[in-house]
């Protein structure tokens, strides 16, 4: 009796801005990636994009790829990355900061291959016709946003712009005297949704001994502020390079920013786009709900693209498989 087919493991690692993931998944009989394990970390030693210090973020790279693999109960020995540190684009090369090559290597890592975080993203939350018909995708990250577009199957276009949802968080506690993470509370609570003209926050001071009130309208306004400068500087990039009413994909969003409450509206106000949806990671199978979220769609992204490349690549194609597999 022949024996049981060897369960395949694939291992993703997503260098963010603010985060670290690391993600162990299964590929399936059908190619598909099963998650079986996550791990999340601060960024610690990266700053605007480059490594800053190679030991601290090697150690948070390790705390995140361990308690992936423990909640997953398997290792990987190697890992598909994708990047925020990607300075650039092109045809055939992607610049990657070699720090950050030597930290991963550090943990004991062999790279795969490395790709931007926005082309991973793409991977999870386009289907084939969004990436065929022309269509933009924005991951609003922490300190950064990521533009691609996606044209005939391929990205044709890629950029980075320097403002993220950190920076509305930023705003609120320069503007309102108090902290960054209350800043980040409120950003949460109101997101770009109306409020009612008398409502009243309260909110700690810096340090957090006192609370006072403010009007909720003029932390909106904070919002609302920051958020118009991505949108119009996405809305420029865009312009420079496309006519955007021939993108007939319309506008997708993903990354920590698409969850600001009515960001959809907004975009849609002010971006001339067919239409405006977000983007969510659920073309895989996770254990938890909260996994397919746009916060991690490059990390998911990351462990289909290498599924489907190792599937694509294993000897289990035969037959009528094997023969297309030779022309995709």
């Amino acid at each position: 009796m022949p024996g049981l087919a060897r369960r395949q493991f694939i291992g993703g690692l997503d260098i963010g801005t603010t985060k670290i993931i690391a993600v162990v998944a299964e590929i399936s009989p059908s190619g598909y990636p099963v998650v079986k394990g996550l791990g999340e970390c601060a960024a610690i030693g990266i700053r605007k994009g480059s490594v800053t210090d190679g030991t601290s973020l090697t150690k948070v790279i390790d705390q995140a790829l361990k308690e992936a693999q423990d909640m997953a109960g398997e290792k990987v020995a190697s890992v598909y990355v994708a990047s925020h540190v990607v300075k650039q684009l092109t045809d055939q090369t992607n610049i990657v900061d070699e720090k950050l090559i030597e930290s991963i290597k550090e943990v004991g890592l062999k790279i795969q291959e490395t790709l931007p975080a926005i082309v991973a993203s793409a991977q999870a939350v386009l289907t084939d016709t969004q990436k065929n018909i022309g269509t933009v995708l924005v991951d609003i990250g922490g300190t950064i946003t990521e533009i691609a577009v996606f044209d005939q199957g391929l990205p044709k276009y890629t950029a980075t712009l320097n403002v993220g949802c950190d920076h509305i968080s930023s705003d609120l506690a320069v503007c309102l005297r108090t902290s960054i993470r209350e800043g980040e509370r409120i950003k949460k609570l109101l997101g770009l949704e109306k409020t009612e003209p008398q409502l009243q926050l309260e909110v700690s001071s810096v340090g957090g001994h006192e609370k006072r009130k403010v009007p909720a309208s003029a932390a909106l306004d904070i919002i609302h502020s920051r958020v118009q400068e991505i949108f119009e500087l996405i809305q420029k990039e865009l312009n420079d390079q496309f006519r955007l009413e021939a993108l007939a994909g319309g506008l997708v969003l993903t990354g920590g920013g698409a969850l600001l409450r009515n960001v959809v509206k907004h975009a849609n106000s002010q971006l001339n786009l067919a239409k405006v949806e977000i983007g969510i990671p659920a073309k895989l199978s996770v254990p938890k709900e909260q996994w397919q979220s746009p916060i991690y769609a490059s990390s998911l992204g990351l462990v289909m693209y290498g599924a489907l490349k190792s599937f694509r690549c294993s000897d289990r194609l035969s037959g009528w498989r094997g023969v297309i597999n030779r022309f995709i």
